[in-house]
Parts: C-alpha cells; structure tokens; sequence
C-alpha cells in the first residue's frame, strides 16, 4: 500500500481519511469547458477582492471572463472579452498590461482546415479598444500560437503560416508549414512580420514567447531537430545560438534573480540554467523509474525566492513499474539552489495506487504551497482537489486539503493565492454534468487535521440581521464550538458550546458588517453567513 508522506504517518493519520483545513467558502461558476488541460483558470487578489481569469464556452466559440468574489464568497462583478469581430473561436492566448487592458490571442476558422488570426484589445470595463485580423483570401491558413508583451509599448505574436492545401478528403499533413513572428503597438498598428527559414532558424516553437528587455526569446527545433534560442527584439534585430544543450523539451521559463534562465523540461524531471545568450550553464536530471519507453514524469510548475533558490512540482512515478506493488504518479516536489545542488525532496503519494499530479506552486511566509489534483479511491477513478503546504526549509510537510466536487467527477485545482495571514484561495475545474466548470475557494489555512467540511450548513441561526452586543441563537445537534470570522478573514470571536440543540453567544465589540459564523461538531465544520448592523 502506498504511505503517505513521513510527517503525516507520525501523527496517524489513514490513507482515506480527508485531511481538511477550515473552508471558509466555496463557489461553483458555470463555463462549460470541454478540456481542463488548457482551458484552466487562474486567480489573483486585488484589494478586497479575489478575481478568477480563464475561458468560457458560448454557443459563438470561447470568451474571455472574469469573475471577481469578494473575501465572503459573494460574487460581486462577471465580465467577458471577446464578443466582437471573432465567432467560432478558440482563445489561444491572453495578456493583461499595466495600464489596465487586456489582449486576446484568437483562432478562428474560416474554412476547410483553414483558419485565421484575430488579436483583440479590451479595456478592462469590457470595451473594444481595436481588432486586428491576420489572413489570406487565397489557399493559405495562419494558427496562432502565443502571445507576449514588450514593456506595454508593443506586443510579439508567434503563428505558423500554412499553405499548399488539399482539397476536402486528402491529407492535410502535405502542407507546407512556416514559423512566423509579428511585432504590434499598443494602438494596433504592425510593426513588422518576420518568416522564418525552417532549416537555418525555426522549423517548430517548443514553448510561448517569453519576452525580457523588449526581446523576445523563442525557443525552437529546425529541421534537423536541434534546440535553439531565436532572440528577436523589438525593432527586428536576430541573434540565434544554435546549440543550447537543453533536452527534453521546455515546460517553463523564468528569468533568475541573477539574470539567467531557469528551464524546466516537458518530458522528464530535469531543469536547466541557461544565460540570456541561451547557452547552458547547468543541468540537472531526477531519475525516473520508468521504463526508457515509458514517458510520463512531468515537472509541472516552478517558483524562485530572492535567494535564487529553485522549487519544482508536478508529477513522478513511483518504484516497480509494471508490478503490482509499483506506485502511481506522485506529486514530487524538489528544492535545488542556485547552482543547481538538490536541498531536499517531498513525495506525496495518497492511498493505494492512485495518480497525484501538482499543477501550480506559490512560496509564502517560508511555506511551499502546491495545487493539484489527486485520485480519490484509486486507478480509473475520479479526482479530488489538493493543496499540499510544504515547510520551504526542510521539505517536511505542514498541511494538507482535500476536496470531492459536488459531482464526484474530476475536480483539478489550477491556481493558488495565499494571502498574508495564511488565508488560501484557490481554483480550479470541476466535472459537472459533461463539462467543466469552475469551483473557486477560500480556506482558513492549509493544516494537518481530520476534519469534514459540510457545506449544506446543517443548522440554524437566528436573528439575521443581529447587532453587536446582541443575543445570537444557533440551533444544531451537537455543536461544540463556534467561530466568527470577518471578511479579511480575522477571526473576531470564538468559544466552546454544551452540546446541546440550542445554544446562544453574545457578540461582543463587533463591528458592523458581512461575517463568516463557523461552528463545529466531531464530525464536521459548518458555515454560515451572518449581518451585523
């Protein structure tokens, strides 16, 4: 049977027993989306509110939304991007600017295998600043393929430009394919287009534009399948170094604290530091236990600290591959420093046999905390949401959180923001009736505690409205402790309760306004809103 990790078999805990932290609220936004591996939301905290970014299915093609919750759970604003100039489409690509617009990357369809390119500007209260298409009336198609920011002055698109079709019913494959890169003002006027030659400069992108000091950098096969790092800056000036070292692929790229590159790959739990002239500087490859014809380790997300310090996630096989003791896909987190030395390791590896994968990583308060997902009852079943909180100095696990969506079906957390006090909001998809949704949340912290969460809020509490000072009735079976929280998450009174049906709490010294009541019995925490006048 598979263990879980060292801390959380001191303390006992059983493999299928939930290890809750406090939920403070959860919200379920209808999206429709088809495929959580790209079409995932991200989250972010802007003052007092925590906003969602991601895609959205309509019956017109894909939309870009926000959906902005206030630290109650309240859904306070929606918004979509999107709707002009563009039907049919998929959303490749999207980036905020720091004078508050947003640019959006579409594909959109205009015949048989064809399509075309549409790059639209949007202030941020929803309105089109402009639209720009890229096509050929002729027998040629253009894919884009991502999306980059210089500075806010000029944005760089990468597409690839198709021509020489088939007809209806022949194979598309003998096309003839050319890697192409555009340079854009923010007012929407090209700069310029650049085609590249497929054998000397770029046949194949292998990861987005990252973009730094104007320039961006594109890293790329030719077609002798040799890694290279084109650098096109803003005025169209080439440099290429055709022989990086790097191998197996990039996943992410982030600049370091000491201005280098920091690389993870694709296929394989390697990472790799590169100059910004693209040469390798160091190299460093985890072993897998798979068999050489076997893919499947993943390194998945990546975050630095101020010291140059590496922390890596994502997804690593277990021993005995191809046995029936052999593990699953384990979350497997890594800290290397800055020249590339292993620190420590943390594999999380839950019950018997199931598939843990970490898809985002933040550092906060010298805490580690990873998204993911994590089967819930082994192979071929559903997947739970997962927070895993990490001590960033010595790998040893601090919290745990896991979450069934309201379906049972497969729930993916996608994006973290931790606030100061500890507080977690998360992301992610949720399978719900054929198609993914969003499920956002807010958790109290990420603990290492047995608890259930209920959400039906099995119990009652009257008057509400109620006043500061005044007598609060809560009526439940075997309440043993309550907890008021506010909206920033403070926690503004707390005690214990007999454990009988009926229970009253003077509040005392609070202010007006929207709180959080908690209250707990053995077997669970529920919650409920209450208004203080």
């Amino acid at each position: 049977m598979k263990g879980l990790t060292l801390i959380l078999t001191m303390i006992g805990i059983i493999a299928k027993v939930y290890s809750q932290s406090t939920l403070l609220w959860s919200k379920d936004f209808t999206t429709e989306l088809n495929n959580y591996y790209t079409d995932y939301p991200s989250i972010q905290k802007i003052a007092d509110t925590i906003k969602v970014v991601g895609r959205k299915n309509t019956v017109n093609g894909q939309r870009l939304l926000i959906v902005k919750y206030n630290l109650l759970g309240d859904t306070i604003s929606t918004k979509t991007y999107g709707n002009d100039s563009v039907f049919n489409n998929s959303i490749i690509d999207f980036k905020f600017d720091s004078t508050n617009h947003v640019y959006i990357l579409n594909k959109e369809p205009i015949g048989f295998y064809k399509s075309k390119i549409v790059l639209q500007k949007y202030s941020l209260d929803g309105n089109l600043v402009w639209v720009e298409q890229i096509q050929n009336p002729a027998d040629t198609s253009y894919t884009p393929r991502s999306l980059g920011i210089a500075n806010d002055t000029g944005l760089f698109i990468t597409a690839y430009k198709e021509y020489d079709y088939p007809g209806p019913g022949d194979d598309v494959f003998f096309t003839t394919t050319l890697s192409q890169l555009y340079a854009y003002n923010s007012n929407g006027s090209r700069l310029w287009q650049r085609e590249f030659n497929p054998t000397s400069e770029i046949n194949w992108f292998l990861y987005n534009i990252f973009v730094h000091n104007n320039t961006a950098f594109l890293f790329a096969f030719n077609t002798s399948f040799i890694t290279r790092l084109v650098k096109v800056d803003i005025n169209n000036n080439l440099t290429i170094n055709t022989n990086t070292g790097i191998l197996n692929g990039i996943n992410d790229v982030q600049l370091s604290p000491d201005s280098n590159l920091i690389i993870t790959a694709s296929a394989c739990y390697r990472v790799s530091k590169v100059n910004l002239s693209g040469t390798l500087l160091w190299t460093q490859l985890y072993g897998t236990n798979l068999p050489s014809n076997i893919s499947g380790d993943e390194m998945k997300a990546i975050i630095q600290d101020s010291s140059g310090n590496i922390y890596i996630t994502g997804r690593h096989y277990g021993l005995n591959y191809g046995t029936p003791s052999y593990t699953n896909a384990d979350i497997l987190t890594l800290k290397y420093n800055n020249n590339g030395n292993l620190i420590w390791q943390n594999r999380y590896k839950y019950g018997v046999d199931n598939a843990d994968i970490g898809n985002t990583i933040k550092l906060k308060n010298g805490q580690i905390y990873i998204g993911g997902t994590s089967q819930r009852l082994g192979v071929a079943t559903d997947y739970d949401y997962l927070v895993l909180k990490i001590d960033s100095a010595t790998g040893l696990s601090t919290g745990i959180y896991r979450y069934d969506g309201l379906a049972s079906g497969n729930d993916i957390v996608s994006s973290l923001y931790v606030f100061d006090n500890g507080n977690v909001a998360l992301t992610g998809s949720s399978y719900i009736n054929s198609k993914y949704d969003w499920t956002t949340q807010l958790l109290s912290d990420v603990v290492l505690s047995v608890q259930n969460i209920s959400l039906e809020n099995n119990f009652q509490v009257y008057p509400n409205p109620t006043a500061g000072g005044e007598i609060l009735t809560i009526v439940g079976n075997n309440i043993k402790s309550y907890s008021v929280i506010s909206a920033i998450g403070q926690v503004v009174q707390q005690g214990t309760l007999e454990t009988n049906d009926i229970n009253t709490i003077q509040l005392d010294n609070i202010n007006a306004g929207i709180y959080l009541l908690h209250v707990k019995t053995n077997q669970e925490i529920m919650t409920r809103k209450i208004i203080v006048r």
